[in-house]
């Protein structure tokens, strides 16, 4: 090759190279997620893991991120603090309601847990299971009181469709008060009961009804606080971009398949109740539920 073809080749390297040094780097996104509230608490596994999934998903058109985790919390104290942003982008999974909009809180707009949550089977102690499977109606079901967490949407949920509930701040005392009688039911996801219930089996008189589920639309998402744009934004690309090649209904299967079997849904009596707190969503989620009943 001539030589004075090669020199301006060279040149053009290296401006090139520095051209490509000069430019700024782009800054590494840190997202803090939530740790569970004690070491047999597993709900938050799958969101954490979906979390990552949307972030490496999005990683080549937003660059690179850093996952930390928040000290462990109850659900008032994770609201709290994604309000007053204490951690970098905090993201908390939430049911649906129309209040957080007034707490400065947004949300990545798809359903995460897919609808399975809404579809609701109940801790009992062993001696109330002969008069559930018994039940028929609305009306003789709600003759049984709820524990539900503090602030909880279900609690919410189930007090404006006429069922008596108790509402306890700290989740491990839901299974041990609904063992000793101080309510009749702690009703749970279709998707949490399996793990719960072999996390808690020890406990005296924890059993589960078989006979019927309660549901509900309880779209569930991922919330952050609005000024956390960037974010927001690369997450619900992220689960979008992931809902979109499978890997998320992957993990999802991977995930709850076993508890949404465990549950055997199909067999059991469904009680449809509405969910008041929904009234404002602004997109369709439904066209993301799953019906495990085939009804």
């Amino acid at each position: 090759m001539r030589k004075d073809l090669v020199r301006p080749q060279l040149w053009l390297a290296l401006g090139l190279l520095l051209m490509t040094l000069a430019l700024p780097a782009r800054a590494v996104l840190v997202v803090t997620y939530r740790t569970p509230e004690s070491p047999v608490d597993h709900r938050y596994d799958y969101d954490n893991a979906v979390l990552r999934l949307a972030l490496e998903k999005t990683r080549k058109e937003y660059g690179d991120f850093l996952l930390q985790a928040s000290p462990p919390m109850n659900f008032s104290r994770a609201i709290q603090d994604a309000r007053s942003k204490t951690y970098p982008n905090f993201f908390i999974k939430l049911s649906y309601e129309d209040r957080f909009a007034d707490l400065g809180l947004t949300y990545a707009r798809f359903p995460i847990d897919l609808g399975i949550v809404g579809y609701r089977v109940c801790f009992v102690r062993p001696e109330l299971k002969p008069r559930l499977a018994a039940t028929r109606t609305l009306a003789e079901l709600k003759s049984f009181s709820h524990g539900q967490g503090l602030g909880w949407a279900d609690a919410q949920i189930l007090t404006a469709n006429g069922f008596t509930v108790q509402q306890v701040s700290d989740y491990e005392n839901l299974f041990k008060m609904v063992a000793a009688g101080r309510f009749d039911l702690f009703c749970r996801g279709a998707n949490e009961l399996l793990e719960e219930y072999q996390a808690h089996r020890s406990l005296p008189r924890l059993d589960f009804d078989s006979s019927f589920a309660i549901v509900y639309p309880l779209p569930r998402f991922f919330y952050s606080h609005s000024s956390n744009r960037v974010a927001l934004t690369r997450v619900t690309r992220g689960l979008e971009i992931a809902y979109q090649d499978g890997s998320l209904q992957q993990l999802w299967r991977e995930k709850y398949q076993a508890s949404i079997e465990f549950a055997k849904l199909k067999t059991r009596r469904i009680f449809r109740i509405d969910n008041p707190l929904i009234r404002k969503i602004d997109f369709d989620f439904r066209k993301y539920d799953f019906d495990p009943t085939g009804r």
